[in-house]
């Protein structure tokens, strides 16, 4: 396992253990008050397959001392159980190693997302740092799955190669005639 998947890993089971938590909690685990908030600047997006969309969280220090050590993950989950996300596909860059921050300051961070399936998703930020782990609101994310007539650009082909090769049969029985 290279260094990068045991950090994941290891990022995926500490954002594990805080989703668990109630949304309401304000101490983690060990009864530290939280001193990490994370919150969007929107609350949705609407888009096609294929389309990318950008938003951006905001991560305050909400505590009395200065937050240091702050990594904050992007994730994307299905809400149907019959569809199954790879976060990679969705973003390259899902990591970001935030610098400290003092007091009542701000870190904003745009992530660029791009649709790889059709359905509801959500798409959360969380944050790990000395201090405990924070998860922000999710971002409901609708893809619709547009339809087309053309998958993949095939219909000229599929179209043109036998219209050609009709023509050019028709061009040889005249010439023969």
């Amino acid at each position: 396992m290279s260094l990068r998947h045991a950090r994941a890993a290891s990022l995926a089971c500490a954002l594990g253990a805080a989703l668990a938590a109630p949304a309401a909690a304000t101490a983690d685990a060990a009864g530290a008050p939280r001193t990490v908030g994370v919150s969007l600047d929107r609350a949705g997006v609407a888009t096609r397959i294929g389309d990318s969309f950008r938003f951006a969280a905001t991560v305050t220090n909400t505590g009395a001392a200065r937050a240091s050590g702050l990594v904050a993950h992007l994730d994307v989950v299905s809400l149907d159980p019959e569809v199954v996300v790879d976060p990679e596909d969705w973003s390259s860059e899902r990591t970001r190693y935030l610098a400290p921050l003092l007091p009542g300051r701000r870190a904003r961070i745009a992530w660029d997302v791009k649709a790889v399936d059709g359905g509801r998703f959500t798409a959360f930020v969380s944050v790990l740092g000395r201090q405990g782990v924070a998860a922000g609101p999710g971002l409901d994310v609708r893809v619709a799955r547009h339809r087309t007539l053309d998958p993949g650009g095939v219909v000229p082909l599929a179209v043109g190669v036998p219209g050609l090769l009709g023509v050019a049969l028709l061009a040889l029985r005249r010439r023969r005639a």
